[in-house]
C-alpha cells in the first residue's frame, strides 16, 4: 500500500468520522459506522495506523492509538487484573463453611475444605391474578480465591439454587420444574445451579441437567445436602455433597 493510499485512508476516515457525529440521517449514519469499520480493517498495517496517528486531529488520533491490538490487549488484561483483586479482596472479607463434595462420572474426584460461602435467601413476590404462584429461592455459593483441586479438575464456584423454597426440607427440582412447566408454580430456570472449574465462563461450566436423573437439594438452618446431575459443552457429571455455615 502506497503513501497516497495511506493518505486517502486518512481522509476517508475524518469523512466518515465526521459524518457520524453530525448527521442527523439514520442511514447515513449507520454507512458512515460502516465505512469506519472498514477503513479500521484495512489500517491495521503498522505503517498505516503510524500515518494516521501522525496526519489526524489528535482527538480522531487517539482512537486509532486505542484501536492497536497491542493497547486493546493492554487493556483487557488490566480490566481482568483488576476483577480479579476486586474479587479475591471480597472473597477475604466472607465467612466461610466447611462444602463437601463427590464427583463421579466423565470427572472423578472429592473435596473437603473451608471456603467462602454466601447464603441468601429471596422471598416469593407478591401474586397476580390468573397467574401461577410466584416462588422464593435459597441461593448458597461457593467460591474460591484460586481454584481448588477437584480429582481430575477444579473447583472456582459452586452455586447452589433451592426453588420455590420455604423453609427446611427436601426439594426434588424434577418435580419443581414440572411443576413450574405446568404452571402450578411460576416457572424457574436452572441457570444458578452449576460448578464452575475456573473463574471464566467457559463450555467446561457443568450446568444441572434435569433430564439425567434425580437432582434434590436437602435445606436445614445452616446446611444443605444435594444430590445433583451436571452437564457441560464436553461432558457429564454427578456431584454429591453438602454445604455447612454459621
Amino acid at each position: 500500500m502506497g503513501w497516497k493510499d495511506i493518505a486517502k485512508l486518512g481522509r476517508d476516515w475524518a469523512e466518515a468520522k465526521k459524518t457520524e457525529l453530525l448527521t442527523t440521517d439514520n442511514q447515513r449514519r449507520e454507512q458512515a459506522q460502516g465505512d469506519l469499520e472498514e477503513i479500521g480493517r484495512a489500517s491495521q498495517q503498522e505503517t498505516v495506523t503510524s500515518f494516521l496517528e501522525g496526519v489526524l486531529p489528535e482527538e480522531w488520533s487517539r482512537h486509532i492509538t486505542a484501536a492497536r491490538p497491542e493497547n486493546v490487549a493492554a487493556r483487557e488484561a488490566a480490566a481482568q487484573a483488576q476483577a480479579s483483586a476486586d474479587r479475591r479482596e471480597r472473597l477475604t472479607s466472607q465467612p466461610s463453611g466447611r462444602v463437601r463434595l463427590a464427583v463421579s462420572g466423565e470427572e472423578q474426584g472429592t473435596l473437603d475444605l473451608d471456603l467462602p460461602v454466601t447464603v441468601e435467601e429471596r422471598p416469593a413476590g407478591e401474586p397476580w391474578e390468573g397467574g401461577p404462584d410466584p416462588i422464593g429461592w435459597l441461593l448458597v455459593r461457593v467460591e474460591s480465591a484460586e481454584p481448588v483441586a477437584l480429582g481430575g479438575t477444579t473447583l472456582s464456584e459452586l452455586s447452589l439454587a433451592v426453588p420455590a423454597h420455604t423453609g427446611p426440607g427436601r426439594y426434588d427440582l424434577v418435580e419443581l420444574m414440572r411443576r413450574g412447566d405446568a404452571g402450578e408454580i411460576e416457572g424457574w430456570e436452572v441457570l444458578d445451579l452449576y460448578l464452575a472449574p475456573s473463574v471464566e465462563a467457559d463450555d467446561t461450566v457443568w450446568y444441572v441437567d434435569l433430564a439425567a436423573g434425580s437432582a434434590w437439594i436437602e435445606v436445614d438452618a445452616a446446611e444443605v445436602r444435594f444430590e445433583l446431575p451436571l452437564r457441560s459443552a464436553v461432558s457429564a457429571i454427578r456431584v454429591r455433597g453438602s454445604v455447612a455455615w454459621g
